[in-house]
């Protein structure tokens, strides 16, 4: 039987692989965020954009991708493990938001948990739309992990001819 290594930490100095893995992350998530502030020409006010962006590269969000129609956008969120009744979408005429969220909780008080890493699972994405939607006919469902928005457009009228008169 092959011997597995095990890293002790008795003096409490955060010297195990999870501790360095997360440093690592943080430093890896500090570089992009860096990467995308110069991709930008260096252009103030879009930090926390750029690190949320750099957030998501590394640490893997959920993905997403909104498209347009003639009539309406449609956004897709991967929301594997979560259900329905988890979710919930709020709409505005310019934005989509997204909020999931699950708790494991142990069924049953006979068994005695001595490990999980099962805990809160929380997911929060806000699209922002280049046009203008009808909030109260925004639509959803999820199938198979997918969360599905259909978000329909406002109608724009033809415009109303307005006479100028005198004083």
């Amino acid at each position: 039987m092959p011997n597995v290594h095990i890293t002790r930490d008795v003096e409490g100095e955060r010297t195990l692989p999870v501790f360095r893995e997360i440093s690592d992350r943080l430093e890896a998530v500090r570089k992009k965020a860096f990467e995308l502030f110069q991709g930008r020409g260096g252009e103030l006010g879009h930090e926390l954009e750029d690190w949320v962006a750099a957030e998501h590269a590394v640490m893997g969000w959920p993905a997403a991708e909104v498209t347009e129609k003639p009539d309406a956008f449609e956004v897709e969120v991967t929301l594997p493990g979560f259900a329905a009744t988890e979710v919930e979408v709020t709409a505005s005429p310019k934005e989509i938001i997204v909020h999931a969220a699950s708790h494991h909780e142990r069924k049953g008080e006979d068994t005695k948990v001595i490990w999980s890493e099962y805990g809160s699972n929380d997911v929060y994405r806000r699209f922002a739309l280049p046009t203008s939607v009808n909030a109260d006919k925004v639509s959803a469902h999820l199938d198979d992990g997918i969360l599905h928005v259909i978000a329909p457009k406002v109608e724009v009228g033809a415009g109303k001819r307005i006479s100028v008169s005198t004083a």
